[in-house]
């Protein structure tokens, strides 16, 4: 089977998800990201679609479709938002422990009704007598969240619980980028929790964050191809000493080679979605899309400013948003530096 080959049901969820994203959320990216205006629109309608439960058993409520077909969608929905597209991630990464947990909030969260925000590990959030301590610096929907899903140490293991928004202190933050994720850092200092009580908690947590990474993997893609299609467009269109640009072969040297790193990241990224769906390990391929697909980003970003020119800081153009969301997409997830030393003492310790 193709890499890149789907069934005709994930098919459909693809094309779905994609014909969303060109006819709704395109529209609307620019003058929410300019004025930081919350996705909220773009996520209702994600939840109409009932994506939301794309991972979770069918025996659960869910789709049962598997990973292949989430990060397609997210590759068409990050070449529009990245903020949207975090926004999704997150949502899918709570209804991974909620349905590990056997929670009664599950149905709510996988509908839309409740949009619900995942903290992982690497905030090291510490949890005894039922109170939580600690603060994340950065959650995306943290702002509007109406349930947090969090992942702390009690007694030097992890638990999975869930925190009421009105048990934690929220601050909005202007991050560089994923302006129109509602970025807050989070108190958690004496929070009440209520531990969820799955059998095998590592392995819960161990979806969710693979989750994170293909999913962010798939959303830099998006926005990296996104990068090298408008500067191509840009760049037909641009005369310079008496030509195209798109003729100049500095330029095409440059399309090339950020076209070569975003479709190798492309590969990776559903390599370890298909791994994972067939059953076998695809934490590896994982972590190196992740790292992989976010730099292509960012280099396609930024080579797409510099054919742009001026334009290319101007936000009608895109590519100046692209390029601060994967700037902001990096230090996620414990940041690039964190999965690359994860990657290291799975290979080599």
């Amino acid at each position: 089977m193709h890499n890149l080959e789907l069934s005709e049901d994930q098919e459909l969820i693809v094309d779905t998800v994609a014909k969303f994203a060109a006819d709704e959320v395109a529209a609307k990216v620019l003058e929410q990201d300019e004025h930081r205006v919350f996705a909220r629109t773009a996520f209702d309608g994600l939840a109409e679609l009932g994506v939301f439960g794309l991972l979770v058993a069918e025996a659960k409520g869910g789709a049962g479709l598997g990973f292949l077909p989430f990060v397609g969608a997210l590759e068409a929905i990050g070449a529009e938002s990245a903020s949207l597209a975090r926004l999704w991630i997150g949502q899918v990464q709570c209804a991974a422990l909620l349905e590990a947990a056997g929670a009664d909030s599950l149905d709510p969260v996988m509908a839309g009704a409740t949009l619900a925000t995942f903290v992982g590990l690497e905030h090291g959030l510490r949890l005894q007598g039922g109170r939580l301590s600690g603060k994340a610096q950065l959650v995306p929907g943290a702002t509007e969240a109406d349930l947090f899903v969090v992942v702390a140490l009690s007694d030097g293991k992890p638990v999975i619980a869930t925190v009421a928004p009105a048990a934690v202190t929220r601050a909005p933050l202007r991050c560089l980028g994923l302006a129109s994720a509602g970025c807050a850092s989070v108190g958690f200092d004496g929070a009440a929790a209520t531990v969820l009580g799955t059998g095998d908690a590592a392995a819960a947590i161990s979806r969710a964050q693979f989750a994170a990474w293909v999913g962010v993997a798939a959303t830099a893609v998006g926005g990296g191809l996104a990068c090298v299609q408008a500067s191509r467009k840009h760049a037909a269109e641009r005369i310079a000493f008496g030509k195209p640009l798109l003729a100049q072969e500095a330029v095409m040297r440059k399309l090339v080679e950020c076209r070569r790193q975003t479709e190798a990241a492309r590969h990776l990224t559903w390599h370890a979605a298909r791994l994972t769906d067939l059953g076998q390990d695809g934490v590896d391929a994982a972590l190196q899309a992740r790292v992989l697909a976010v730099d292509a980003m960012v280099t396609a970003a930024d080579e797409a400013i510099q054919i742009h020119g001026g334009y290319g800081y101007t936000v009608e153009y895109h590519v100046e948003r692209h390029y601060r969301d994967g700037k902001t997409l990096e230090v996620l997830d414990g940041g690039a530096q964190d999965l690359l030393n994860r990657l290291a003492a799975r290979q080599f310790a």
